[in-house]
């Protein structure tokens, strides 16, 4: 029988890095006779490396009947496609970071789950990072506002509108419901803190191979990735006011690539400190909320009698707050890089319009010669 892993999450545990990294390397996966599959079922093209998002996608373009007859569809191909990968690979990787927290509007999620992968062959066993709750939620909020156009309430705001209520931070209590669904023997749950990754390298892609019994060699390759800097500074608020404005959020998010590349540029220089968004009074009053629970996951699910789940210190850091002494600065940063990228889209565009223009005079005056000869005939007759 094919044994699946499937990584439920959580978001912000480095699972971009990971699925890019099992996709760019499938050939090295073969030889042990392991498959990371691309399903090709029609859904947006950034769920090629998510490719465990078939169990909780939404049909959002599709309404009422339609949009669950939407679903099923995709979750049925890739299930038959599965169902014949099961046949050649001894284990198959699935990903998809939503499922952490979208399985709890998804009706019986992990029975359902695990019966749809035994009528294929399959066992599967659910894998999870965990991060420190701190951590995770600046974190998140932090890319929301980076990512999504929608998001433009400040992480106070957030905080006090308990708008992080949707992810399940108690962990005993969640990891406690799968369990009880899935098995505690099919559940494996690591630690997102770089002194706890284990493996060869103790990285993050050797401590994922040992827990799901994989070999990192050294003919595994690392792509160069994208760095995903975080905005800090005043690039926050730009991004969240853009985010507000409500023409904005009908049309293509096309500042926000001119706001990141400012904020990298001062990140990179040195410019830019590190801050964090809550007081250190605050984080370890937030903290005190989880403290049980972990101390629960600490001894249940990794053995250890002092309930210590996460070693790293809570670090003193220097709250965010505006800086508009510099804002100036910024605002004109950000407007420069919107500026270059619009140059060069319109000096793209000229360029094509031009090659339009002399397609269409070769046109007309192939069509002029033409219609010369044809009356040069017609006179002649």
């Amino acid at each position: 029988m094919t044994t699946v892993y499937l990584c439920v999450g959580m978001q912000k545990t480095g699972t971009s890095a990971l699925q890019k990294f099992l996709r760019d390397n499938e050939e090295e996966l073969k030889k042990q006779n392991c498959c990371y599959p691309y399903l090709k079922l029609g859904i947006d093209k950034k769920y090629n490396n998510r490719n465990g998002h078939f169990l909780v996608y939404r049909a959002i373009e599709l309404e009422g009947e339609a949009r669950k007859q939407r679903e099923l569809e995709v979750q049925s191909t890739a299930f038959e496609t599965l169902k014949e990968l099961a046949k050649e690979y001894k284990t198959i990787i699935l990903s998809d970071e939503l499922i952490w927290h979208r399985c709890q509007k998804i009706e019986d999620f992990w029975i359902q789950t695990v019966e749809k992968f035994r009528k294929i062959n399959c066992e599967v066993k659910f894998h999870v990072y965990l991060r420190r709750q701190d951590l995770f939620i600046q974190s998140l909020w932090n890319q929301s506002i980076k990512a999504m156009p929608r998001i433009d309430k400040s992480f106070r705001e957030c905080m006090e509108t308990n708008h992080f209520k949707y992810y399940p931070l108690d962990f005993y209590e969640h990891l406690q419901h799968i369990s009880e669904k899935v098995g505690r023997e099919n559940l494996i749950v690591r630690v997102y803190e770089r002194g706890q990754f284990e493996g060869e390298e103790h990285s993050l892609f050797s401590d994922f191979f040992k827990s799901v019994h994989l070999k990192l060699t050294k003919d595994f390759v690392e792509e160069e990735n994208e760095r995903n800097i975080a905005l800090d500074g005043n690039y926050l608020e730009i991004r969240r006011w853009m985010n507000s404005i409500p023409k904005y959020k009908e049309m293509e998010d096309f500042m926000r690539s001119a706001v990141y590349n400012a904020n990298e540029d001062l990140v990179l220089k040195g410019t830019l400190k590190k801050t964090g968004m809550f007081s250190y009074e605050e984080q370890l009053e937030f903290l005190k909320r989880f403290e049980e629970s972990n101390r629960k996951v600490a001894i249940e699910y990794f053995g250890r009698k002092d309930g210590i789940l996460f070693y790293d210190s809570v670090k003193k850091m220097t709250q965010w707050q505006l800086d508009p002494e510099n804002m100036y600065r910024d605002i004109i940063l950000t407007m420069g890089n919107a500026f270059c990228t619009q140059e060069k889209k319109i000096e793209y565009l000229e360029e094509r319009l031009k090659l339009v223009e002399d397609v269409l005079k070769a046109i007309d005056r192939s069509a002029i010669f033409r219609g010369y000869r044809f009356l040069q005939q017609k006179l002649k007759k």
